[in-house]
Parts: C-alpha cells; structure tokens; sequence
C-alpha cells in the first residue's frame, strides 16, 4: 500500500498540469468524476470514486468514497467507508464505515462509526471514533473518545482535553524516547510500548491476524488491488486523455519496441545509482535515483494495466477508448487482468514484467520522441 501511495502522490502532482479536461459519469449506481477541479453538490446513491487536483464532496454519499487529489476535502456524509489519499485530506462529514485516510495533512472532524486508519505528517482527530484507530505521523493531535484500541506512532504527541481510549494503547517509539500517556487517556495497564521497528509485525489484536488468511480475505485483498490500480490508471487517462491516447497508439502499433525500451529506461535509471554512488557528490543524490526508479516501475504498472484494457476492448470490436466511461472500463478491465493473471503458477509473474515493461516503455518514447506521434 506504501508503494502505492508513492505513486498515487506523483500521480497527483504530475497529472493537473496535463489535463486537459475532465468528466463524469453513472453506472450501476456508481458515480466516477475525474478533472482539475471537482466538485460534488448533489447526493450520491452508490459509490463516488473522485479524483483531481481539488475534490470537494459537499453532499451526501450513500455508498462509499473513493478519493484523490492534491487537496480532498470530504464534508458530506458518507453511508459507507472513506478511502481519501492527498497532500490536504479533511474528512468533515460523518462516516457510518471505516475510514482509511493518507496525506501530508490529514484532518479528522466529523465521528468515524467503525474504524480509522490515518497516515501523514500531521493528523489530527477532534472526532469520536466508534471503532479502534491507526494513526501514525510525525505529529499526531488526538482530542477526541476512541471506543476501541488505538496504535499509534509518532514523534510528537498530543493529547487534548477531550483525549480518551476505552481499549488498549500500543504506542510504537524509538527505545528510550517513548511518550507519555496521561491516565486520563488510558491507565498504565492498558498501555503496551513497542519499538518502531515492529510497527508493520506487531500489530495489536483486530488489526493483524497471525493465522493464514482465507478465502475471502485473499479474495478482498485481490478486490482491492483491481480498485487501487483501476482507480489510479483511470485517473491518469481521465486527466491526461491526450498524454495516454498518444502513448495508447505507439504501443499497440509496435509493443515489441516499447517492451525493450522500457527495459532500456528502468535499467537506465536503475544504473545511474551506481554510478552517481561512485562520484563525490553523486553519493548524496543516489537516493533520488533509487526512488525515481521505484517510481517508475510502479508509472509502468499502472500504464500497462490501462494499455492492457484499451487492447482487450479493441481486440473484441470495440473503438479505442475516446470517453470517460470507456477510459473507466479500460482502466478496470486492465487492473483486474493484470492482478488476476499474477496469480497463473510461474509465468504470470513473467507477464506482469511484460507488461509493466511495455507501459514503461511507451512513457519513455512518449517524453524523449515526441515526433512518433505526432509525424514530426
């Protein structure tokens, strides 16, 4: 999920400045809204998946939320759960769900009747949570009841007035630099301390679960790998039509070229570390190097998935996708081939390379040959 997030924030960054317009539109009771800047004032009967440079949901949302922008702001309320990612995300609307919220900034005001999940460098909770609570950040403001057990990470927490946690607190810190948790928050028997390292491993109980997963866990957490990378791949063609129709073309017309300029470019970024590692000054932007290559392997994924839907559609008579409802489908037809087929034993693994490969490859002749497409 981490390396999704990266994505997504370069996502959001990178997008806004290319669009050129956005678009919505309805199916199965659903609602999809993608552009610069979105704005949602009227009710929505199933699920809302938003994305933008600024998402504001002003009303009601019977099903659940799907959000991300560079400022999401969530005021309406919401009957189902509330996945938010941003660098500004403000839920001020009521959730009857969990919550899963990530960001710079992530601001809680309005109660969470099930569970919350929030990561960012601030984040603040003035609401009651009904559920237990993740919060994690280099400041972390807790004024506000939490009906069950809390995890927590910081390096500086506050704790307000209206500050309470009815379950336990485990509270994951540097060894010798653990903070303080007044009794009025929770009594010392109900707080367990453990060290950052075991932040991901040690989680308390009704977050992690040591026994094997089952069947309809595995089968929601390949559900929600189709939902991130759909939602992701159809943001970018939603606010960049032009951009990925320009890159759709030259990598059906010749996607053995594209698959080996995009081993080219990963290797070529991936190599650079190497070498910047073996300079003076180098050593100290080798890092860049490493998180550009991560990040474009995860732009790859996301790209091939989209190409990998546009090539289905076309492939069973359909036009290449030239609407927001048939970026959308390509977008999930593509997510759901490509986590279904890392499931084939041995050479699925082999294909997602591939095709990861390819979307790589089409977005390193989309930026430095310009002229394919455009005859130049």
């Amino acid at each position: 999920m981490f390396r999704q997030a990266i994505l997504l924030f370069l996502l959001i960054i990178a997008t806004p400045l290319a669009a050129q317009d956005g678009g919505s539109f309805a199916f199965g009771g659903d609602r999809f809204e993608a552009g610069r800047t979105v704005e949602i004032s009227d009710e929505t009967d199933g699920d809302l998946f938003a994305a933008g440079n600024r998402v504001a949901l002003e009303s009601a949302v019977e099903g659940s939320v799907h959000a991300a922008g560079r400022i999401v702001s969530v005021d309406g309320d919401v009957g189902g759960n509330v996945y938010a990612a941003g660098m500004d995300v403000e839920l001020s609307g009521a959730v009857s769900g969990n919550a899963s919220l990530a960001g710079d900034t992530v601001t809680v005001n309005e109660p969470v009747s099930g569970n919350i999940r929030a990561m960012g460098s601030t984040v603040t909770l003035t609401a009651p949570v009904a559920g237990s609570a993740i919060l994690g950040g280099e400041t972390v403001n807790i004024d506000a009841a939490i009906s069950g057990d809390l995890a927590i990470g910081g390096e500086d927490i506050d704790w307000g007035e209206a500050a309470e946690v009815a379950g336990e607190v485990h509270v994951y810190a540097e060894e010798g630099d653990e903070p303080e948790i007044p009794a009025r928050v929770a009594p010392a028997d109900r707080v367990t301390f453990h060290d950052v390292s075991h932040w991901e491993d040690q989680m308390p109980d009704g977050f992690e679960d040591d026994e094997p997963r089952g069947f309809w866990a595995r089968l929601g957490g390949l559900f929600g790998s189709v939902l991130v990378t759909g939602l992701l791949a159809f943001a970018l063609a939603a606010l960049a039509p032009g951009f990925m129709a320009s890159i759709r073309e030259r990598v059906l017309d010749q996607p053995g070229r594209s698959l080996w300029m995009g081993a080219l470019g990963l290797a070529a970024v991936a190599g650079s570390t190497v070498v910047l590692a073996m300079t003076g000054i180098g050593i100290f932007i080798a890092p860049l190097a490493i998180f550009a290559a991560v990040a474009l392997g995860f732009a790859g994924y996301v790209i091939g998935a989209y190409l990998l839907g546009a090539w289905l559609l076309t492939a069973v008579g359909q036009d290449a996708p030239d609407s927001t409802a048939d970026r959308a489908i390509a977008a999930f037809v593509g997510a759901g081939l490509m986590t279904f087929v890392a499931l084939i034993p041995f050479i699925g693994w082999l294909a997602v390379v591939a095709v990861l490969l390819i979307g790589i490859g089409g977005l390193v002749i989309r930026w430095f040959r310009p002229g394919f497409y455009t005859g130049a």
